[in-house]
């Protein structure tokens, strides 16, 4: 009889996620961005409003327009856009990068 040798699970990096973890329509901080899944697609901001810096993971996401629980204020999370104020400031956005089952976040910034 042979020993099996056993698998340990993959310890993700600090900017790394479990996509299971974000299901469709869902959000979860990852360091200090917040990962939205918009219908299977990953985009990445900055975790807070630039209004006033409302906590957007906690924010009502509809399709991939979130809004700030503070003061209302409503950003595309894939472009960073501000669809409604009192933000005037778009949001930074990040690149996700997902290989099977582990997402990742680009730590170098894009500006919408």
């Amino acid at each position: 009889m042979t020993e099996m040798s056993r698998i340990e699970p993959r310890t993700l990096s600090l900017n790394e996620f479990q996509v299971s973890d974000v299901p469709p329509g869902s959000a979860a901080l990852v360091r200090d961005v917040v990962v939205f899944n918009v219908d299977g697609n990953f985009c990445a901001t900055q975790a807070t409003c630039t209004h006033r810096g409302g906590p957007l993971g906690q924010g009502k996401l509809d399709g991939s327009t979130v809004t700030c629980p503070l003061h209302g204020s409503q950003f595309n999370v894939c472009s960073g856009a501000v669809l409604r104020g009192p933000a005037i400031d778009p949001l930074k956005t990040y690149r996700v990068v997902v290989n099977g089952d582990v997402g990742r976040v680009e730590t170098s910034s894009t500006e919408a």
